[in-house]
C-alpha cells in the first residue's frame, strides 16, 4: 500500500494485494483511487473500508500489511494500520525494507548528505542534458577512460546510490575537467585534495549488512582503512594520510547506522523468522521447534521422509511456490507456511505500478480516471482473447 501525487495534484492511493491460487503467489491490484480530501490515516482506512464494503470483501482475510513509515500509515491511534489492525484481528504489518534503507539517509550528518546533494548536481548537470552528456562522451574517448557516462540512480535505492558514486569517483578527473570548461558552480568540488524475493531472503541481506557497520568501525578505530578502498586508494594517490577529523566523522556516522539499522530492523524480527526456519530448510530440523504445534511437527517429519516431495523442494523455481504446491497433501504446513511468506519483501509491485500510472496519466490527459487502465496493465492474467470476441457481436447486421 503506498500513496503518491499525480500530474493533476490528486493523491493517488494504490493497493496491491497477494495472494495464493493454484499453486503460486499472484499479485493483482486490488485499487487505485484518489483520496477526496487529504491524505491522512483516517481517509487512507475510509476509502479502504468503502471499498471493502462495496466489494463484500471481508477484513478478516487481510493478515498483513506492507508500507512506508509516514505516521499517516504508521501512526499508533490515528495511522492506516492501526486503524486496519482495529478491523482485521490478528493482522501484522511489516515496512518496505529498501524504504527503510532510504530512511537511514535522514541521519546522515549533515556534510555527508551534502556531498551526496552536490553529487546529485554534478551528475544531474551532465545526464540530465543531451548536449553535455554526447561532449562528456568526447571527452572521455580522448582521454582513453574506462568508461564514458555517470550512472543515475533512484533515491531510495542504496545500491544504485553506490553504484553512481563509484562511477562519479572513477571518473573524477575527467568530470573535473568537464565542469572547469563549462564554469560550473560545482566544478571546484572534484580538485579538493561512495520479482520473487521473500522475507526470509531481504532479512537476510539486511541483518548481513548489520554486522558490517561494526566490523569497519573497528577497523577505523585501528586506522587501517582496508574496507575503504576507495579512501585508501584515494589517500595513497595523493601521498597523504586522511585526517584524523574524516575518519572520526566515518566513525560517528557508522555508529549511527549501526543505532538506526537496529531500530528499523530489531532482532526479535530475525529471531521470528529462525524459528520458522524449517519453512526454508525442512531437512535441517531435528527438534520441534517453539513455533510448531505437534500436529504441524509430524507433518514435517512425514515431509522430510517423502523423497519425491524433497526432491520437488530443490528443482521449484520458488520457496512459495513449493508450499503452495502442498495445499492437498499438506494443508497445515501449506497455510502455515503461506501466512509467513505472503507479506511483501520488496516495493517492486508499487513502484511498477506508480511508473505505469505516471505513464498512463500525463499532463496532457491530466483528466483521465486511470484506474481500469492501470488494472488491465498490472494483471497477470492472460485474457481470452478468442472467447471475448466470441462473446460479442460484431456488427448489428451480423
Amino acid at each position: 500500500m503506498d500513496e503518491s501525487t499525480d500530474v493533476a495534484g490528486l493523491a493517488i492511493l494504490m493497493v496491491i494485494f497477494l495472494y495464493p491460487y493454484l499453486d503460486s503467489f499472484h499479485e493483482y491490484l486490488l485499487l487505485c483511487k484518489p483520496l477526496s480530501s487529504t491524505s491522512t490515516g483516517t481517509e487512507i482506512f475510509k476509502l479502504l473500508d468503502e471499498f471493502f464494503v462495496e466489494n463484500s470483501i471481508l477484513w478478516e482475510n487481510c493478515v498483513d500489511v506492507c508500507t512506508y513509515g509516514a505516521k499517516a500509515m504508521t501512526g499508533k491511534m490515528s495511522g492506516a494500520i492501526a486503524k486496519i489492525k482495529g478491523k482485521a484481528k490478528g493482522c501484522s504489518s511489516v515496512h518496505f525494507i529498501l524504504q527503510q534503507h532510504a530512511l537511514a539517509m535522514k541521519k546522515i550528518p549533515p556534510f555527508r548528505k551534502e556531498v551526496l546533494s552536490e553529487t546529485d548536481k554534478i551528475i544531474n548537470l551532465i545526464k540530465s542534458r543531451l548536449k553535455n552528456n554526447r561532449l562528456f562522451k568526447i571527452l572521455c574517448d580522448d582521454m582513453e577512460s574506462l568508461h564514458t557516462s555517470l550512472l543515475l540512480h533512484p533515491e531510495i535505492r542504496w545500491l544504485s546510490r553506490y553504484k553512481s558514486l563509484i562511477r562519479l569517483f572513477e571518473l573524477r578527473n575527467e568530470v573535473g575537467i568537464f565542469l572547469r570548461d563549462n564554469d560550473f558552480a560545482l566544478g571546484e568540488k572534484l580538485c579538493d585534495e561512495r520479482k520473487a524475493v521473500t522475507v526470509f531472503d531481504a532479512t537476510d541481506k539486511v541483518e548481513g549488512f548489520k554486522k558490517k557497520p561494526k566490523y569497519w568501525v573497528d577497523y577505523i578505530r585501528n586506522g587501517s582503512l582496508d574496507c575503504f578502498t576507495l579512501t585508501k586508494g584515494f589517500g595513497e594517490e595523493l601521498e597523504s594520510d586522511i585526517p584524523a577529523d574524516i575518519l572520526n566523522a566515518f566513525e560517528v556516522h557508522l555508529l549511527c547506522l549501526i543505532d538506526d539499522f537496529n531500530s528499523y530492523f530489531p532482532n526479535r524480527l530475525h529471531e521470528n523468522l529462525k524459528g520458522n526456519v524449517w519453512l526454508v530448510e525442512p531437512n535441517s530440523i531435528s527438534i520441534k521447534p517453539s513455533s510448531l504445534t505437534s500436529q504441524e511437527y509430524e507433518c514435517v517429519l512425514d515431509l522430510t521422509s517423502d523423497t519425491t516431495i524433497t526432491s520437488k523442494f530443490k528443482t521449484e523455481k520458488s520457496i512459495s511456490d513449493f508450499w503452495c504446491t502442498l495445499k492437498d497433501e499438506f494443508k497445515i504446513l501449506s497455510d502455515k507456511a503461506n501466512l509467513i511468506l505472503l507479506p511483501f519483501a520488496i516495493t517492486y509491485s508499487v513502484e511498477t505500478g506508480f511508473s505505469t500510472y505516471t505513464a498512463t496519466k500525463t499532463k496532457y490527459r491530466s483528466f483521465l480516471n486511470a484506474e481500469q487502465d492501470i488494472q488491465l496493465q498490472l494483471s497477470e492474467i492472460q485474457p481470452d482473447i478468442i472467447s471475448l470476441c466470441k462473446s460479442k457481436q460484431p456488427h448489428p447486421s451480423h
